[in-house]
Formats: C-alpha cells, structure tokens, sequence
C-alpha cells in the first residue's frame, strides 16, 4: 500500500438517515407554510414528520405516537412552544427527549427559560434550513432518545 499515492474517488454525500421509525419528528407551528416547507426539507434528509398547529394539538399527538425529536415555534395560540415544553418535560419527564425552539423574539428571558426546560437549542426566526437540519442530524447520530412506547422499566425486587 502506498500511503503516499492519492486517491482520485469521488467525493461521497453524507448519507441522510434510513430508519424512519427512529427518527420521527414532530413539528409544532401554527404557521402551515412555515411548517409545511420544513417537513418537506427533514423528509427529503430521511426523516419522517408529524405535525401539529399549537401546543395542545402537539402533546395529543405525543399521546398517540412516539417521536425522536421536538421542533417547535415559540409564539402560537392556545398553548405557546415553552408553555408546551413545559407539559412535554412534566408529562415524559423519564425520556431524553431532544427539542428544538424557534422563535422571532429572542430575548434573554425566553432563552434562560427555553434552556431551563431543556431545549437543546433555540433557533432565531429567519430560520436557517439548513442550520436546523444539521442540528437535527447531530441528535439523531448519537440515538439519546428511546421511545416511550418501548422503553422498559427495571421490576422492583
């Protein structure tokens, strides 16, 4: 082997995720555009969305489904993205569940009480699509997360 030669092979695109039940996404934005053009963006990476149009409707799915991964905006009707983290953190406070806030008012007081609540990170309205879906590929690589559905309790002894 000649450690010294180079390689003239084609540069390799990163490989989206496969696995669609591991990596279900729920996104939770009142603003169906918003909502709609990001679904499409994660789906063509690999991933698999869910979608809900404020807080209350997004804790009902969790009801029904299990999800990796959290994207919700800040600012909705009826429940807002910290109120809803809040229920998430209280209601599945036994999983590691990772959960992005977007918002157009970042100030200092939504992001102590946004990282408070466990929020991995807080992106900045005018979303970068791009930024997110990298931050959403990181999570993913590492698998922190495992549904409530399959998750096992130890009996007590």
């Amino acid at each position: 082997m000649n450690i010294l030669s180079l390689s003239h092979q084609p540069l390799l695109k990163p490989t989206p995720p496969t696995s669609p039940n591991k990596d279900r996404i729920l996104l939770v934005d009142d603003d169906q555009l918003h909502r709609t053009c990001l679904k499409e963006f994660l789906e063509r990476r690999g991933y698999v969305c869910s979608e809900a149009g404020n807080g209350v409707e997004g804790l009902e799915i969790l009801q029904e489904e299990s999800v990796s991964i959290i994207i919700t905006d800040n600012n909705m009707p009826e429940m807002d993205g910290l109120a809803f983290i809040e229920r998430v953190n209280h209601d599945y406070s036994h999983e590691i569940l990772p959960i992005f806030l977007i918002t157009g008012e970042l100030s200092s007081t939504v992001r102590l009480r946004a990282f408070k609540n466990g929020v991995n990170r807080v992106f900045e309205k005018p979303l970068d699509f791009q930024e997110l879906c990298h931050a959403v590929d990181w999570v993913t690589k590492f698998d922190l997360h495992t549904p409530h559905a399959t998750t096992k309790y130890p009996s007590a002894r």
